[in-house]
């Protein structure tokens, strides 16, 4: 039987679960960010239209883009590939990013997390999961968020199959919905009692994080409307909808096995 708290406070284990869940965001935010951007470069460059296999762009050196790389780009310039008839080599090279770079990551990681020597390893299971969660919440960005638009992977993919954005658009909602659903049911389950420590209030904050970077951190490019009307209406409902969901379904499902077994 675990020491309680009164009521209303926060025991310092848990501020420190909150610190280093904090920080491991962080760095696993950066990390799937970067295998997006270099899964988009290694394929242009097995295809022969890149020179370097590692040639993305880093952008400027402020504070926002080293916390949050929001200006690195792949760099991939899709140009002369559609222009010499390579559409479905631009296809590839965009759904690169998000299926290989994310989708498929993610699924490794799940794999990973099921091995006895990393879940006997707290923090390396801690990392593991923001990891998993950083993947499977990028594919979501991408689908179904800025799938129906003008520019970006998705509608780069359709028009390299030289199909529209909305013909397009189930083949690549099935598996985001698979992946997100995968993700809240399978991952969440397998790692959360090893990672708060069956601590209703660990729990609570891990519950909260996740929410919040799955369905309102990774729609903040769409919400102000530069991919247009549909991503905006889907990145509202995500962020103010879903996110908040998301954090009743996770509480509702898990929060008393917690304290069971506290």
């Amino acid at each position: 039987m675990r020491g309680r708290r009164s009521a209303g406070s926060i025991s310092p284990d848990t501020l420190l679960f909150g610190l280093v869940t904090f920080v491991f965001v962080l760095v696993a935010h950066a990390v799937a960010y970067l295998t997006h951007e270099y899964a988009h470069s290694l394929t242009a460059w097995s295809l022969g239209w890149m020179a370097k296999p590692f040639g993305i762009d880093y952008g400027p050196g402020t504070v926002y883009n080293f916390i949050f790389l929001g200006d690195v780009s792949d760099n991939v310039n899709y140009v002369p590939i559609f222009a010499s008839g390579h559409g479905i080599d631009a296809a590839v090279i965009a759904l690169a990013g998000p299926f290989l770079g994310n989708g498929l990551l993610y699924f490794i990681i799940y794999a990973l997390a099921s091995r006895a020597w990393i879940a006997s390893r707290r923090y390396l299971l801690t990392f593991l999961y923001w990891l998993s969660l950083m993947c499977a919440a990028n594919v979501w960005s991408y689908v179904p968020t800025r799938s129906l638009t003008t520019h970006a992977d998705i509608a780069l993919a359709a028009k390299g199959f030289g199909i529209s954005t909305w013909a397009f658009f189930p083949f690549v909602l099935i598996p985001s919905l698979y992946i997100t659903y995968h993700f809240m049911t399978r991952m969440f389950s397998r790692v959360y009692e090893r990672i708060t420590a069956n601590l209703p209030a660990n729990l609570a904050l891990f519950i909260a994080f996740t929410g919040c970077w799955y369905f309102a951190f990774y729609v903040g490019d769409e919400i102000d409307g530069s991919y247009g009307l549909i991503s905006q209406a889907i990145a509202i409902l995500s962020r103010y909808l879903l996110f908040p969901l998301s954090v009743a379904y996770l509480s509702s499902r898990y929060a008393n096995a917690v304290r069971e077994a506290e």
